[in-house]
C-alpha cells in the first residue's frame, strides 16, 4: 500500500494547543471584561466609562511586550524550524532585555505624564481625576505586563502551550479576587481595578520560574547582539502586532472624543458595551486563531505547506463555528448585555440592544481580519498584516463612525444606530481592500500566500506508529530515488536509515506516539530526511553508543549515512532532519 500525507498529526497537535490558547486568551480577556463589569456594578457607569476612556494608554503600555513578543517568537520559530537554536536564543534574550527597559522608563515616566495624559484622554470634567488613577497604576506596572506578555508569546514555541494559559489563569483568578475587594471594601476606587491587574500579572510569575531554570528549553539565554538581519526581521515580523496596538491606542483616543462630543456620557456606556462585546468575541475565536503563530513559523521554516493548509483549514473550521453561536448569543440576549455591563436604566438598555444587535454582523468580516493579522505575519507577508490593522482600527472605523453619528441625528435619530452600522462597515471594508491589496501585490499567489505542496522533487507520507506499517517505508524512499535517477546503493543507504529511525520511533515514542510523517526532498543539490512524530522527547544528536550498553536503534545507522542530523522539540512534537550527500548532483534531476 502506497502512503499518502494526512493531516492526523497536526490535527492532534492543533487541539493540544487549541485548549492552552483559548484559556490564555480567555484569561487575557476576561480581566479586563471582568474589570468592566465589576468597576460598572460596583463604582457606576460613570466609573465605568473613566476605565473605557483609559484603555488607550493600556494599549500603549502593552507595545513592547506584544510587538517584540509576538514578532520575536515567531522570528524564534522560524529558526528553530531551520535548526538555528542559538539565534533563536539571542533573538528571546534581546526582546526579552528590551521590553524590560521600555516598562521601567514608563514607570519613571508615571510621576511626570500622568496628569497630562488624564487630561487629553478625558477631555478634563469630572471623569480626569478617575482616568489619572487608572493611567499611573497601569504606566507604574508596565514592566511586569510587558515581560509577562512577552514570556507567554515564547512558551507555546518552546512545547510548553500549557505555561502560557496557566500564567494568565492564575494572574486574572488573583486579578479578580482583588478587584471586588479593592472596588467593595477599599477607598481606592478605579486604581483598585488597575492594582488587581498589575498584582495578578505580578503573582502569575510563579509558573515562569521553573521555566526560566529548565535546561531542557530549546529557547535558552544568549548573547542578546542580533545581526542586522535578525533585528529587520523581529522588526517586520512584530509590525502588525505594533500597529495594531498603536491604531487600537488611536482608535481608542479619536472613538472616545468622537463618542463623548456627539452622543455623551450616554454614549460611551453604549460604546463600551459594544467595546467588551468585541473582546468577548476576541477572547473566544482570538485562542483558536492565536495557535497560529505558534504552529505557522515552525512549519513555515521547514517548508512544510502542506502543514500549513491543513493547518488554516482547521482554525477556519472552529472560528466561524465559535463566531456563529457567539452573533445567535448576543442577537438573542442583547439586553442581557446591557444589564451584565451594570445598565440598569430601561430606556438606555433598549438602546444598547439595538446597537449590539447591528454590530454582531462585523463579527465574521472581524473573524477572517483577525485571522489575517495572525496569518500573514507568521509566513512573512508582514505588508499585508499590517495593512489589515490599520485599515480595521483606524482608517476605516473612525470616518464611518463620524458619517455614521452624524448622518442618524441629520434625519432625526439619536446616532446610536450609525455607530453600530460604522463597526460592520469598517470590519467589511477592511476585509475587502486587504483582499485587493493581496491580488495586486501578489498576483500568482492564493490567499494563503504559500505553494499548495512542499516545494523541490519532494516524497511526502505518514503513517501510523504501527511495525505492520514499517516495511512500506524502505520500499517507498527507494521507488522515489529510483524515479529520480538516484544511484541504488545510496537509495538503499538512507532507504535503511529510515527504516531504523522509525523503528526507533515506533519501540521508544511511548503512547502518544500515533502518527509519523515523512518527508524525503530532492532539492538544492542534497536528499533530506525529515521525520516527525509526537512521542516521548528524543534528541538523536545527542546519543552516544555505548556497546556495554544496549543500541538505541537505528542511531548508529543513521548516523553513518548522513552528512548532517539535527534535532528540535517543537510544537511539542520531535522533529528531526537527515542530510545526505549534501552538495552532490550527479544523479538527481532537479524541477
Amino acid at each position: 500500500m502506497e502512503h499518502v500525507r494526512n493531516h492526523q498529526l497536526i490535527d492532534i497537535k492543533i487541539r493540544q494547543y487549541l485548549l492552552p490558547a483559548v484559556m490564555m486568551k480567555l484569561a487575557l480577556q476576561l480581566g479586563n471584561i471582568v474589570d468592566t463589569i465589576l468597576v460598572g456594578n460596583l463604582l457606576g457607569t460613570t466609573a465605568m466609562s473613566a476605565v473605557s476612556l483609559s484603555l488607550p494608554m493600556l494599549s500603549f503600555i502593552q507595545i513592547p511586550g506584544y510587538f517584540l513578543g509576538n514578532g520575536g517568537a515567531i522570528v524564534a520559530g522560524i529558526l528553530l524550524g531551520k535548526r538555528r537554536k542559538e539565534e533563536a536564543g539571542k533573538v528571546f534574550t534581546a526582546t526579552l532585555l528590551l521590553t524590560v527597559l521600555c516598562g521601567i522608563v514608563f514607570l519613571a515616566a508615571a510621576f511626570f505624564v500622568t496628569d497630562p495624559i488624564a487630561h487629553l484622554l478625558s477631555g478634563g470634567g469630572e471623569l480626569e481625576p478617575m482616568v489619572a488613577q487608572y493611567v499611573f497604576v497601569c504606566l507604574a506596572g508596565s514592566p511586569i505586563l510587558g515581560a509577562g506578555l512577552l514570556l507567554a508569546s515564547y512558551f507555546a514555541n518552546d512545547s510548553h502551550p500549557q505555561l502560557a494559559s496557566a500564567y494568565f489563569i492564575i494572574s486574572n483568578a488573583v486579578n479578580l479576587a482583588l478587584d471586588f475587594l479593592f472596588l467593595k471594601y477599599t477607598p481606592l476606587g478605579v486604581a483598585g481595578a488597575a492594582l488587581s491587574t498589575m498584582t495578578g500579572f505580578l503573582v502569575g510569575f510563579v509558573v515562569v520560574i521553573p521555566y526560566i531554570r529548565s535546561k531542557k528549553r530549546m529557547i535558552t539565554f544568549a548573547s542578546p547582539k542580533l545581526t542586522g538581519e535578525l533585528k529587520k526581521n523581529v522588526a517586520k515580523t512584530g509590525m502588525p502586532f505594533f500597529s495594531y496596538l498603536l491604531a487600537t491606542m488611536v482608535k481608542g483616543l479619536l472613538m472616545n472624543s468622537i463618542v463623548l462630543t456627539l452622543l455623551g456620557e450616554t454614549g460611551m456606556v453604549v460604546y463600551t458595551v459594544c467595546n467588551n462585546t468585541g473582546l468577548i468575541l476576541a477572547m473566544l475565536i482570538g485562542g483558536v486563531i492565536g495557535v497560529i503563530p505558534n504552529f505557522a513559523g515552525i512549519l513555515y521554516g521547514e517548508k512544510d505547506f502542506y502543514g500549513i493548509h491543513a493547518l488554516c483549514r482547521k482554525v477556519f473550521q472552529y472560528a466561524y463555528l465559535i463566531t456563529g453561536v457567539l452573533m445567535v448569543v448576543v442577537f438573542v440576549f442583547a439586553r442581557t448585555f446591557a444589564m451584565l455591563f451594570g445598565v440598569d436604566e430601561q430606556g438606555l438598555q433598549s438602546t444598547v440592544a439595538a446597537v449590539l444587535r447591528i454590530y454582531v454582523f462585523s463579527m465574521p468580516f472581524n473573524a477572517w481580519n483577525s485571522f489575517g493579522m495572525q496569518y500573514y505575519g507568521s509566513v512573512e507577508k508582514s505588508g499585508v498584516a499590517t495593512l489589515i490593522t490599520t485599515l480595521q482600527n483606524g482608517i476605516f472605523l473612525i470616518p464611518a463612525a463620524l458619517i455614521g453619528i452624524l448622518l442618524g441625528q441629520q434625519i432625526g435619530g439619536s446616532g446610536f444606530l450609525g455607530l453600530g452600522c460604522a463597526f460592520v462597515l469598517s470590519e467589511s471594508l477592511t476585509v475587502f481592500a486587504a483582499n485587493i491589496f493581496r491580488k495586486l501585490k501578489y498576483p500568482e499567489e492564493g490567499m494563503l500566500m504559500i505553494p499548495e505542496e512542499n516545494p523541490g522533487i519532494c516524497l511526502d507520507f505518514s503513517l501510523p506508529a504501527s511495525e505492520s506499517e514499517l516495511p512500506a517505508v524502505p520500499r517507498e524512499i527507494r521507488g522515489f530515488c529510483k524515479a529520480q535517477g538516484i544511484d541504488g546503493k545510496k537509495a538503499n543507504l538512507i532507504a535503511v536509515a529510515a527504516e531504523e529511525m522509525i523503528k526507533n520511533i515506533m519501540d521508544h515514542g511511548g503512547d502518544k506516539s500515533k502518527w509519523i510523517d515523512v518527508c524525503l526532498t530532492a532539492e538544492g543539490g542534497r536528499l533530506m530526511l525529515r521525520l516527525r512524530d509526537n512521542g516521548t522527547p528524543f534528541d538523536p544528536t545527542t546519543y552516544e553508543f555505548d556497546d556495554t550498553d544496549f543500541d538505541i536503534h537505528g542511531i548508529e545507522m543513521a548516523t553513518a549515512v548522513a552528512q548532517e542530523i539535527s534535532y528540535i522539540r517543537a510544537i511539542d512534537m520531535n522533529n528531526t532532519i537527515i542530510v545526505v550527500w549534501a552538495g552532490i548532483n550527479e544523479g538527481i534531476r532537479y524541477s
